[in-house]
């Protein structure tokens, strides 16, 4: 007596070619791995498309006065507790003074006196945030340093012009956080002095 054939629901032998000579899709089902080869696939391109929509930057936070202003973290060295400033005579007007970083004579420039607030003294809370500049270690003195944080790059504003002048140009950039508004520094600006800058040495 012949075996009949199984037979799906159309008459046709399971597992055999279909009418077109092609073999049905629906024989072969994704696999388990198949499945998660896709979904990371999937976690891929939507990573891709994430790079596209921000730019990540890190920065470090520190507080000057009531202000909240960024530097690079890319500049930043390390952060420092203020020991003991020898002042120098005939020093331009934002360099504090000098200290000793491991036998290495720093430079330390009051960012207070830079953004032209006064002079305050020194206490606990005040840091020095060694950054490199053209090739070259030098502190700068800040009120207080907040923390470390990433923002998206592609989010910085340019200064209102109300807030900006001749002699802001060491700001590069703001960035809107959740409760303040953080002001970028153009570190190897900061450390630049024009001619619009002289008055206050004299000061």
């Amino acid at each position: 007596v012949a075996k009949r054939s199984s037979t799906g629901s159309k008459g046709r032998a399971i597992g055999t070619p279909a009418g077109d000579g092609g073999v049905s899709e629906s024989s072969f089902p994704l696999t388990g791995v198949d499945r998660v080869l896709r979904f990371a696939d999937s976690l891929a391109s939507k990573e891709k498309e994430e790079e596209v929509l921000q730019r990540l930057e890190t920065w470090v936070t520190c507080r000057i006065d009531r202000e909240l202003f960024g530097i690079p973290v890319s500049h930043v060295q390390e952060v420092l507790r203020v020991s003991g400033l020898t002042r120098i005579p005939h020093a331009p007007a934002p360099v504090r003074g000098v200290t000793n970083m491991r036998g290495h004579v720093l430079p330390v420039v009051d960012v207070r006196v830079r953004l032209g607030l006064p002079k305050i003294e020194i206490g606990t809370h005040h840091r020095v945030v060694v950054v490199l500049s053209q090739g070259r270690l030098v502190g700068l003195l800040v009120d207080a340093v907040d923390q470390v944080l990433q923002i998206d790059a592609l989010k910085v504003e340019s200064p209102p012009e109300e807030v900006m002048s001749s002699g802001s140009y060491y700001i590069s950039g703001v960035y809107q956080l959740a409760e303040d508004l953080l002001i970028l520094l153009d570190t190897d600006r900061v450390l630049e002095i024009r001619n619009e800058d002289r008055e206050g040495e004299a000061s």
